[in-house]
């Protein structure tokens, strides 16, 4: 079909997953047999058999895969073919493991929601929903209870077809989608409805008598990660009436989208990029050529960002992160700023955790540039060096090593250069660089009384052990270590679900990060990657402090770190005092 020659023909694009390319079926396009795998062959025969015959389009019949100009020139179409198409059907499948009954789930959730829009007013005329009437086999040995609706409904959100990037904007883009799974289909609510329904879905009550047991909401609330990706996009870039990336910050889009996408899959790894074209604009025209390369691609696309926002795609950086990650496909000589934009999101993320610009807030004078697309050149300030790193890290580290990290027989051990304790100093570190004085730069909505709870929780929990260890009698040690005061006479109660909620946040916060030491007695939280001797500095205009890797005259990115002390423009106030000095490096 050639939409260009005649845009004002009606059809209906199909959205769905190839499937494995070597299982095949030929079809009649035109009364000539064509070759399509068998996901394809079966969507086309449901919908001819749901629909009747109907204008399609399909990306595997109407696009030369062969023609590597076509697949360009196509890609940059994309945007336009499912925006325009009268209606988009997505095929989730045939009807296997209740995906239809499933479908049915979602379609009464829509409604209901639509009508009773107010809390939970809506699950009280789904009260299948809320009755355990089965046991899901955790393993071997324990059997736990379940719902058979919501069994059906994660089975259905499990399959395939969710983790493709190229559903993403086929998805969001068009105005009249439909769901399609075996006979079963249902039309998709308006975008606000849809974005309703699935805030209420991730937010059923659970812990109280008529409600779900917790490991079961738990379950459902991660199985439907892909619907609330798909109703926030369509409630962005449909009921606003604007495309997803906005006018005076597009290319920057693409990084805020990244952290949505983590666990989407695709079989070229450019279609990380090409694959979100029709949502962000990023100036980057697709390239399927043997001498356009993965890294080639990535390295564009930290360029473009760069461009628009400097220094905000180092978030997703470093070498952990780029060139030697275990399946990185960049080169190893590729520049260590360049993200490999097929990885997760670093769970740590920076760009929105702090304040613009708070550790080296950037000015009127140089700023951080790209050279001859391999290497960035501007301002910054070494600051200081990793002396020791912890040998536990993420989430191996518990509260006893927190206590472990301090020489408590030492009086110079528990102060801290920025005039706080020691130990205050690691809670902060531990809860996201939140000191329990300020607004939370973690969105952890605590306060300084939440904060304290903490450091309580912290002391509840190795009371024994210290005690085991050291005898009762040093006890007002450890008091006075963790909470200031050598006499205590009780604890205070803190809620379980802020003790909880408080510690899965900390300890994600610091997943797959090490400690370390510096020679002026900070302490931070870095990238598996750090070593001693690395550096830590601030460039001007990011938002977090940065390790560095000396190589000669220049450096390589190890990646972003937290260091209580110099978070909050610190070290823009030595410079000021003279005590620091800002030096234009070069990062390779």
């Amino acid at each position: 079909m050639a939409l260009k020659r005649n845009p004002s023909r009606v059809y209906t694009a199909l959205s769905y997953v190839w499937g494995d390319a070597s299982i095949t079926e030929d079809i009649l396009v035109d009364g000539i047999p064509f070759t399509v795998t068998s996901n394809l062959a079966s969507a086309l025969q449901q919908i001819q058999r749901s629909f009747g015959d109907i204008v399609l389009w399909a990306d595997a019949i109407t696009i030369n895969q062969r023609d590597i100009m076509e697949r360009n020139q196509q890609v940059l179409l994309m945007k336009d073919i499912y925006s325009k198409a009268e209606r988009v059907i997505a095929w989730l499948g045939p009807d296997e493991h209740g995906g239809s009954q499933a479908l049915k789930t979602f379609e009464n959730i829509f409604r209901n929601v639509i009508s009773y829009p107010n809390h939970f007013e809506w699950i009280t005329k789904m009260p299948e929903l809320l009755t355990v009437n089965g046991t899901y086999t955790m393993n071997s040995d324990k059997r736990i209870q379940s719902n058979d609706r919501l069994e059906k409904l994660m089975l259905l959100l499990k399959r395939p077809f969710w983790k493709r990037i190229w559903i993403v904007q086929e998805l969001v883009l068009p105005s009249n989608l439909r769901l399609l799974c075996g006979e079963k289909f249902t039309d998709m609510p308006e975008p606000d409805a849809f974005y309703s329904a699935v805030t209420m879905l991730s937010k059923m009550p659970s812990g109280r008598p008529g409600s779900l047991p917790f490991h079961l909401l738990w379950r459902l609330i991660e199985c439907i990660a892909p619907l609330r990706l798909l109703a926030t996009l369509r409630f962005q870039h449909l009921h606003q009436k604007q495309p997803v990336n906005g006018v005076s910050e597009g290319r920057s889009e693409f990084l805020h989208m990244r952290p949505l996408l983590d666990f989407h899959e695709a079989s070229d790894p450019r279609d990380h990029v090409y694959g979100l074209l029709g949502l962000i604009n990023l100036d980057i025209v697709p390239d399927y050529g043997e001498n356009m390369t993965v890294a080639d691609v990535f390295v564009e696309v930290a360029r473009h960002c760069l461009k628009a926002h400097p220094l905000d795609s180092l978030c997703f950086a470093g070498i952990e992160h780029s060139r030697n990650g275990p399946d990185s496909l960049i080169r190893p000589d590729s520049p260590s700023w360049v993200p490999d934009w097929r990885l997760p999101t670093p769970a740590r993320l920076r760009i929105w955790r702090y304040p613009q610009s708070h550790a080296f807030p950037s000015n009127d004078g140089l700023q951080m540039r790209v050279i001859d697309r391999k290497w960035i050149r501007g301002p910054a300030v070494v600051w200081d060096r990793v002396s020791r790193t912890e040998d536990k890290t993420g989430w191996d580290l518990k509260e006893w090593d927190l206590v472990e990290m301090i020489d408590i027989e030492k009086p110079g051990d528990l102060a801290y250069p920025s005039g706080i304790s020691r130990f205050d100093a690691i809670v902060i570190l531990w809860v996201g660089g939140y000191d329990g004085t300020k607004p939370s730069a973690c969105d952890l909505q605590l306060d300084s009384q939440l904060f304290q709870s903490y450091k309580y929780i912290v002391f509840a929990n190795i009371l024994q052990p210290w005690a085991n260890k050291h005898g009762r009698h040093e006890i007002p040690k450890l008091s006075r270590l963790i909470l200031g005061r050598d006499e205590l006479t009780s604890l205070p109660v803190v809620p379980t679900s802020h003790r909880e909620s408080y510690i899965a946040r900390s300890r994600q916060l610091r997943f797959g990060m090490r400690c370390f030491h510096t020679e002026k007695g900070y302490i931070g939280l870095g990238p598996l990657a750090t070593e001693v001797g690395d550096l830590i500095g601030v460039l001007e205009g990011h938002k977090a402090p940065v390790l560095l890797r000396r190589q000669g005259s220049h450096y390589i990115f190890v990646g972003d770190c937290d260091v209580v002390g110099i978070m909050r423009g610190e070290v823009l106030e030595a410079v000021q005092r003279g005590e620091a000095e800002i030096a234009e490096i070069e990062i390779r």
